[in-house]
């Protein structure tokens, strides 16, 4: 066991609720070539289409897969989610993350990098809503943005 401490200093005062979710944005090139491919070969369903982003759910996996040529970061991103993406994302760099681009399909937006180097995503929801699952469709709608 360490001497070290649990918790970053930074986030030994009251801090923003994060909770896990089901969701990992996939960024790949063409994403109509990868729904079909989860789809046929992995059981997918599409669930929703855009031209830059294809939702797909299987069991209680939630694929975004995105339009993304040339990706900056990691190609799957996690995300949780939290009631204030603001307050959030200004704790998280108090902390000590950065912040990156997300990429060309949500040009004014941004994932986290922690202080180890993870991309993460924080996804503004109500505390009481419900995490998506198969067939419910995308709650993304109703949050602060839109994968």
């Amino acid at each position: 066991m360490s001497d070290r401490p649990l918790a970053h200093p930074a986030t030994a005062r009251a801090s923003p609720e994060f909770r896990a979710n089901n969701e990992l944005a996939l960024h790949v090139a063409d994403p109509a070539i990868a729904a079909e491919f989860y789809a046929q070969v992995c059981g997918g369903v599409v669930v929703e289409r855009t031209t830059d982003c294809i939702e797909v759910v299987s069991g209680a996996l939630r694929l975004f897969l995105l339009r993304d040529p040339t990706p900056t970061h990691d190609r799957v991103v996690p995300s949780f989610d939290v009631p204030n993406r603001a307050a959030a994302l200004e704790r998280l760099r108090s902390a000590g993350c950065t912040f990156v681009p997300i990429g060309p399909h949500a040009p004014d937006e941004v994932y986290v990098r922690d202080p180890f180097g993870v991309i993460f995503d924080v996804v503004e929801r109500p505390p009481a809503a419900p995490i998506p699952s198969e067939g419910r469709g995308t709650e993304r709608a109703t949050t602060s943005r839109v994968r």
